[in-house]
């Protein structure tokens, strides 16, 4: 499986805006892994997360299946659309304490996709979605979530 870096899902400019205008350092991650994996086969993960900030005491990162229905409702005022997810397995694949005074945490990790693993879809009002999660906390507290989305294709013929 050819690796590439992995483009994060777009957190809320908010949130973004916020941390840059407190000057509070925002922990930054970066993975590279493959786009699209197979059930059934090895998915290699190889990340890294800059915290800058000594109240990071842990890292995770996991591969998550989460499963999202779209709903519409009917009102008087309108039609609108209500999204529910739903997180249907989560596979953890590497959890590690920063070392203290280091700004860099690190790892590579391979782990077996499950055999019987849903494929990702993409459908009007359903979706089965896939990502690599990378998690950074401070004691119970999670600071950083940032998901990484890849595909999970059935096996070819």
């Amino acid at each position: 499986m050819v690796r590439t870096e992995l483009r994060p899902v777009s957190q809320s400019w908010l949130i973004d805006w916020l941390r840059r205008a407190f000057a509070r350092p925002t922990p930054r991650a970066r993975v590279i892994a493959p786009a699209v994996v197979n059930p059934g086969s090895s998915l290699e993960v190889e990340w890294w997360i800059w915290h800058d900030a000594p109240e990071v005491t842990l890292v995770t990162v996991s591969l998550v299946g989460t499963e999202v229905a779209h709903r519409r409702i009917s009102a008087r005022t309108g039609i609108s659309v209500v999204t529910e997810t739903r997180p249907f397995l989560t596979l953890e694949l590497d959890r590690q304490a920063p070392e203290d005074g280091s700004p860099v945490a690190s790892g590579h990790v391979e782990a077996m996709v499950p055999s019987r693993t849903i494929p990702t879809l993409v459908g009007r009002l359903n979706e089965i979605r896939w990502a690599v999660m990378v998690e950074a906390s401070f004691k119970t507290v999670t600071i950083l979530r940032q998901e990484f989305p890849i595909a999970v294709v059935g096996a070819s013929g």
